[in-house]
């Protein structure tokens, strides 16, 4: 799309006055829930196993943990629609509370920590082209501990780690992987020391998450890594303090979603979203048995966040669960096409009123310099209209617009703070065009609701 990004100060008074009161019957609601799905293969009972989201793969990956028995240093990859073990030649030994997340730049996983009885300081690299473990030899390394936190560092790509706990202390250092070496890091702020937190890269409003953990000091707050320096964020309120839970970003909901945990030595079934400024409680109408130690990881191509393992006072799990939501966007029906084919109207970003990234609407494609009018309406109707379907009906308010040089349009905009969960809005853009059956085409509908 364009590079050029109009800002619509219409947005705010249209979306205010269109929301009191409005519904949309025909769409469904942005609800997310979980559910267990049917698998083709199970995984064994498991916990604390390291788990993270393998790109290169495309399948979630997740190494050893503890079967109730003993530690265990199996790999199983997860494709969507089961688990399969995968028979490596070397891997690390078994282990849990190791920790692993992805290294953009060198497009591998990183495992590292961990406990057998012993603490441990080795650092592993998984090869998702190969299916490989293989040994890292670095000169330096964060100290031997359990349960730290590693995540993909949102500037550099490569994989940060934090805390754990070393048997004797909780750690509070950042240490970076360059590929071959750790690196200590002196943020100028720090996270007071902790392990088993909550923790992941926020791809909607940039950093890395931090929540709760187990700790000598209070752990009961929320940090942001920036890739540089940690800082504290003033939530209005927050979940229940909670450790070994488990955090993934989801692109549908675009925010961090933390999930289960125990508080005080009671395993926790709660579900939350960090909005990138506030938390919110979810409510889904299922929930999976209240655990701790799972594995958690968001899957691109399955659109959901998935969870696997756990325990529950000392029963280790073998469940899987995903989470479901509705997009933010949706489209309502196809547009009528012209010159240019048939152009589109998408949606993308955060409707989360008062959000501060906002939301983006782009429209496409159309003749350079072309009047477009984007009309916004109350529900999804269905208007015959130039030999096409007017969707936005009862129709609230239509804006004229000029495409770029390109034959686009970018929009921003946002949603008011007052707004109630649930509103919505449907849209649609209209344009002259000689090549369309009669001289106009349309995108196609678009409805947007708060989530």
């Amino acid at each position: 799309m364009s590079n050029r990004l109009v800002r619509f100060p219409i947005c705010s008074a249209l979306l205010t006055a269109a929301f009191v009161g409005t519904t949309l019957p025909h769409v469904e609601a942005q609800v997310p829930d979980w559910d267990a799905p049917a698998l083709t293969g199970a995984l064994p009972p498991r916990s604390a196993a390291a788990t993270a989201y393998d790109p290169v793969s495309e399948r979630v990956v997740l190494f050893g943990g503890y079967n109730a028995t003993s530690y265990k240093a199996d790999t199983f990859v997860f494709d969507g629609t089961g688990w399969a073990r995968v028979q490596t030649p070397v891997a690390p030994s078994g282990r849990a509370g190791a920790s692993m997340a992805f290294d953009e730049v060198t497009q591998k996983l990183v495992l590292f920590g961990g406990f057998d009885g012993s603490y441990k300081s080795d650092t592993w690299l998984w090869d998702g082209s190969t299916q490989t473990w293989s040994a890292a030899s670095p000169s330096q390394h964060p100290t031997a501990v359990t349960g730290p936190s590693l995540f993909t560092d949102p500037v550099d790509g490569h994989v940060d780690a934090f805390g754990g706990f070393s048997g004797q202390f909780y750690q509070l250092d950042t240490w970076r992987w360059t590929g071959s070496d750790w690196t200590k890091l002196t943020p100028a702020h720090k996270p007071s020391a902790r392990a088993a937190a909550c923790c992941a890269r926020d791809e909607a409003h940039g950093g890395v998450l931090l929540f709760g953990g187990l700790a000598s000091v209070n752990p009961w707050n929320t940090w942001l890594w920036d890739g540089s320096d940690w800082h504290l964020q003033s939530p209005s309120f927050q979940p229940a303090n909670r450790y070994n839970g488990a955090a993934a970003y989801d692109d549908v909901l675009h925010g961090v979603v933390v999930f289960g945990g125990a508080s005080a030595g009671e395993p926790l079934d709660d579900s939350w979203l960090w909005t990138g400024a506030e938390w919110t409680p979810l409510a889904p109408a299922h929930v999976p048995p209240a655990r701790e130690s799972h594995g958690m990881a968001w899957m691109p191509g399955l659109g959901r966040i998935v969870v696997a393992g756990g325990e529950d006072h000392g029963a280790v799990e073998s469940d899987t669960w995903t989470l479901t939501a509705e997009p933010a966007f949706l489209d309502v029906g196809p547009g009528l096409g012209g010159t240019f084919g048939v152009p589109a109207l998408s949606g993308g970003g955060d409707l989360a009123p008062g959000s501060v990234t906002g939301f983006t609407l782009d429209i496409g494609a159309t003749s350079p310099g072309n009047l477009v009018l984007l009309f916004f309406g109350a529900d999804v109707g269905a208007a015959p209209f130039h030999g096409g379907t007017f969707y936005p009906l009862p129709l609230l308010l239509s804006v004229a617009l000029t495409a770029d040089g390109t034959g686009q349009i970018a929009l921003a905009g946002s949603i008011p703070l007052a707004t109630p969960a649930g509103a919505s809005l449907v849209m649609q853009a209209w344009m002259p065009d000689a090549g369309a059956p009669l001289g106009a085409a349309g995108t196609n509908g678009l409805a947007l609701r708060v989530p």
